[in-house]
């Protein structure tokens, strides 16, 4: 693995983001007509899958939201809930960010599967990553309701698609899932691009439950494509898919809105 690919984001304000602004300035999103109600990005600290991320990030430029939902993976094992963290606000070098307490309990009430707690929170990757992009993107005031699933069950994807779709209503909000690929081949990607594209759940998720496709974070990948369909989507587009390299994982970047 080239030194290059172990390099990961600045932890200090003015190097961060610079880096933020340098990859976005630099990527060449494409052109989304609609409302843009779900992202997929790379879950890793590593500033090799930044590109993947700023191309997705830029298509939000120009748009606003009031709430941003983010879905990640567990980076400490797992734990059968998927919680949301109790915290007032979130740190990031780019700032605080509210959470929005409204949203947080709604979610608790929707499913007894989700928990206020801390457990899965706070990590070098997930939802951390994704906050300073946000934070460059969308210029104006939005606050945040960051979730980790202890567990990707296709049980826990259904229900937590579903609340997050339901508590969508009415209100301008996306979801930010983060995901890294941890080994799939070449026909296992088309796979994934095709049922994403497609917005063919049941095969996605079987997909991603096989060995063919493995994937820290398909649990968050599921929820965004459930809770987006449940908020009248019908268009998905994966922008970007980097299989895994040696001693690195693998990048997805996709859209899914409604055209």
């Amino acid at each position: 693995m080239l030194a290059s690919d172990r390099a990961v984001y600045a932890t200090q304000p003015k190097p961060l983001r610079t880096q933020i602004t340098g990859l976005i300035e630099a990527a060449r999103p494409e052109s989304i007509e609609g409302d843009v109600l779900a992202v997929i990005v790379p879950d890793s600290n590593l500033l090799s899958g930044g590109h993947v991320a700023a191309e997705v990030f830029g298509t939000l430029q120009g748009r606003a939201y009031d709430t941003v939902i983010l879905v990640a993976p567990s980076h400490t094992g797992p734990f059968r809930r998927m919680n949301i963290c109790s915290v007032d606000a979130y740190y990031t070098p780019l700032g605080d960010l509210a959470i929005n307490d409204a949203v947080r309990n709604e979610l608790c009430d929707e499913d007894d599967d989700i928990f206020l707690d801390d457990t899965g929170h706070f990590h070098v990757e997930g939802i951390d990553v994704q906050l300073p992009f946000l934070q460059t993107v969308l210029t104006k005031p939005f606050d945040i309701v960051p979730i980790v699933m202890g567990e990707e069950t296709p049980d826990f994807c259904r229900e937590l698609g579903r609340a997050v779709g339901e508590v969508m209503y009415n209100r301008r909000t996306l979801v930010v899932a983060s995901a890294d690929l941890l080994e799939a081949d070449a026909e296992g990607l088309n796979l994934f691009r095709t049922y994403l594209e497609s917005m063919d759940v049941e095969r996605l998720m079987g997909l991603l439950n096989s060995e063919r496709v493995r994937m820290e974070g398909r649990g968050a990948v599921l929820v965004a494509l459930i809770a987006a369909m449940h908020r009248r989507a019908n268009r998905a587009r994966v922008l970007h898919l980097e299989p895994p390299a040696e001693g690195r994982v693998g990048f997805a970047g996709a859209v899914i809105w409604r055209g």
